[in-house]
């Protein structure tokens, strides 16, 4: 090393770290982003998940019993079949003025558990429909059938054999 630190003449000692450093932040990126989440993931599974649909009109009770298959938004995507209706009368929680509280029912309102068979991939922590979309327990999604269009979150997802 000379008086100007360099070493050789040529190199720095903050060269050298610089170069470490860039070689360190590639490397990480690349342990982040290079995951093996491509390996993991299983083709061509069949799984059911079902759709908690609360707070409904008799109509949309009677269109989604009407089953059919569920597509994407813009209709391009079989996103799987409803093949199960499950109907409750819909409540509120609500707290009383002595400050207990009630769920009491709501008048000519419906909760439907709504089961959707579907094809897609599994990988070690969730289930891909075919356009993408991630199913896991409590996201919300949209419903789109010939005869509805609604929304609602996921109860549950499960690999049917």
């Amino acid at each position: 090393m000379d008086k100007n630190g360099k070493i050789g003449g040529k190199v720095s000692i903050i060269d050298i770290l610089v170069i470490i450093l860039i070689i360190v932040v590639i490397g990480g990126i690349a342990v982040r982003y290079g995951s093996g989440i491509t390996t993991a993931v299983e083709s061509d599974k069949q799984f059911e998940y079902v759709l908690k649909v609360e707070n409904v009109r008799e109509y949309t009770v009677e269109a989604l019993k009407r089953k059919g298959n569920v597509t994407d938004k813009k209709s391009e995507k079989n996103l799987g079949e409803i093949v199960d209706v499950k109907v409750e009368d819909a409540t509120l929680q609500s707290t009383t003025a002595e400050g207990k509280i009630t769920n009491p029912k709501l008048p000519d309102r419906y909760t439907c558990y709504v089961t959707i068979r579907a094809t897609g991939k599994e990988s070690e922590n969730n289930y891909i429909l075919e356009d993408s979309t991630e199913l896991s327990v409590g996201r919300n999604i949209d419903l789109y059938s010939k005869y509805v269009k609604t929304t609602g979150d996921i109860q549950s997802v499960k690999v049917v054999e």
